[in-house]
């Protein structure tokens, strides 16, 4: 049989053989996958979108598991309370943050065009322009390894803080304690945006920063402002491939912050936390 390559499974399209390769669509064959392996004592390393790994030539000597679950349920949706949906983690995230902003639920607009899938943004708390998913996820159900149970998170159990989880502090050698099987997000309805955070969209859409703009206006200049950086992923053009930003933002006392030039990104966050 023809190993599975990694390059077939990653943004940057780069990666040797998997030891053994598992196709889960369902959450009860995440688990049963995770589990049989664990069973066998062998290593393994969680794969859907493929946007956050860089694998070698040498390619990966345990079991990968391809996180391929679709779909997602709308749980509650009205004026006061918003919109609770539950996602599947193989949801192509972008795929959500377009259905979101066709059908006018609020929050998630300005990540359009994050590559990857939704199980995988709780991990390390996604985020671009201003906004990031802990403003928004309501409670995540995972696959505990370690305990051989189902454990759900709430936000404020998750320990979200800059492109950081709970889910990311119990990641070893990227072969997570928790398996993330689905992820509840909590959605306002209405056809503007969440206010705008970040500076430079803020611009492009001609509001002030803290304003809101129409959430179909927000996504497509995020859509602009990130192609223009090469940084949306098409299939058909090689510079899109990639693992996106590898990189953190330095986090500064207010006094150094308030040195920088006005022309410096930055977002100020409150003293109590993010």
């Amino acid at each position: 049989m023809t190993p599975t390559l990694l390059s077939a499974l990653t943004t940057s399209a780069v990666g040797g053989p998997a030891g053994k390769f598992v196709a889960a669509r369902t959450e009860a064959e995440i688990i049963e996958a995770v589990r049989t392996a664990d069973a066998a004592g062998e290593q393994v390393l969680t794969v859907s979108g493929g946007s956050n790994l860089l694998v070698s030539d040498d390619g990966f000597p345990g079991t990968v598991i391809k996180i391929a679950s679709q779909g997602f349920t709308v749980n509650a949706e009205d004026s006061c309370g918003g919109v609770a949906v539950v996602v599947q983690a193989g949801h192509n995230w972008d795929k959500l943050v377009e259905h979101a902003v066709r059908h006018a639920w609020s929050g998630i607009e300005a990540l359009s065009g994050i590559p990857g899938s939704t199980g995988a943004t709780p991990v390390q708390n996604v985020g671009a322009y201003g906004a990031d998913v802990s403003q928004t996820i309501a409670a995540v159900r995972t696959w505990d390894r370690e305990r051989n149970a189902v454990q759900t998170f709430t936000n404020s159990e998750l320990k979200f803080g800059y492109r950081d989880s709970i889910l990311k502090q119990t990641t070893v050698n990227g072969s997570p304690r928790y398996v993330v099987l689905t992820v509840e997000f909590q959605l306002p309805l209405g056809r503007m945006s969440a206010p705008i955070r970040y500076a430079e969209l803020a611009r492009s859409l001609g509001v002030e920063v803290g304003q809101r703009a129409y959430a179909n206006d927000v996504r497509r200049e995020v859509l602009r402002l990130r192609a223009s950086k090469g940084m949306v992923w098409d299939a058909a053009d090689r510079d899109t491939y990639s693992t996106g930003s590898f990189f953190t933002n330095p986090i500064v006392a207010v006094d150094v912050a308030d040195k920088l030039p006005e022309s410096a990104p930055a977002t100020r966050r409150a003293r109590t936390g993010w």
